[in-house]
């Protein structure tokens, strides 16, 4: 079932921990038939980057944000995002290539407020190297456009982590792949696997509008065949902190 809401205001809930009131101004599991398009979410040109040419250095057009199956069917997400295939087998650049995009979610006319929360599912998708210095780095980072970067970190499903240095640095630096994750080999990603990542933040905001910056930038350049991510049970809630209280970010994340 579709469930999504924009510049709505839903029943206030109580905030744990808080005095002040949180109304839910955006949810959406992305349940609706595969291909379905959602005009709040955009995503930027993909740039791509090798140290040879071909492929160079270039652009490719935005992708159209919509829906997809994962590959087992179990779950219905936003995505898959993390670019296009770059050049072929026989440019010298092949398997070289880092490919960067944004993908973006715009809010508009939100009730007043002094602190946003933000949950959401990362799927982590296939073979994502972390820090190999071979493979990687595979990065991912949420910021809020015009405001603070939330999250930068690197993710992993290499299992090979002591031979090729495919660790990750969520939750902390060098951990091995997969760490903190909620679930994995759920989604049903043969090359290498999958993981699904539960996170949530707090951060300071009171303006109008809200626009996030969910931000890959991923090496080889092969396609979303062979990394790729996406988004799942995404909510936003506006809050409205009691008197004494100093709104301040946090980011955690919940296996």
């Amino acid at each position: 079932m579709r469930r999504h809401w924009l510049t709505i205001c839903l029943v206030p809930l109580l905030v744990a921990g808080s005095r002040g009131l949180a109304d839910e101004v955006y949810r959406n599991d992305f349940d609706d038939p595969p291909g379905t398009h959602y005009p709040e979410w955009t995503s930027s040109t993909i740039e791509y980057e090798s140290a040879a040419d071909p492929p160079g250095k270039g652009t490719r057009p935005p992708q159209q944000v919509t829906n997809c199956d994962a590959s087992n069917g179990s779950q219905r997400f936003l995505g898959e995002f993390g670019g296009e295939k770059i050049g072929t087998a026989d440019d010298p650049g092949y398997n070289r290539t880092r490919v960067d995009q944004t993908v973006r979610l715009e809010l508009h006319d939100l009730p007043p407020h002094d602190v946003v929360e933000l949950s959401l599912d990362l799927y982590v998708l296939k073979s994502w190297d972390g820090n190999s210095p071979q493979y990687g780095p595979d990065r991912w980072k949420l910021a809020v456009d015009g405001g603070p970067v939330l999250l930068a970190t690197t993710f992993s499903n290499n299992h090979k982590a002591e031979r090729q240095g495919s660790y990750q640095d969520w939750p902390r630096a060098k951990n091995p792949p997969r760490a903190g994750a909620a679930a994995v080999n759920t989604l049903g990603c043969e090359f290498f696997g999958d993981s699904i990542y539960r996170l949530r933040f707090t951060f300071p905001h009171s303006g109008d509008n809200l626009t996030l910056l969910f931000i890959s930038s991923l090496f080889e350049g092969k396609g979303v065949a062979d990394e790729s991510w996406g988004l799942d049970n995404v909510t936003v809630r506006t809050v409205v902190t009691g008197p004494d209280e100093e709104p301040a970010t946090r980011v955690t994340g919940q296996p």
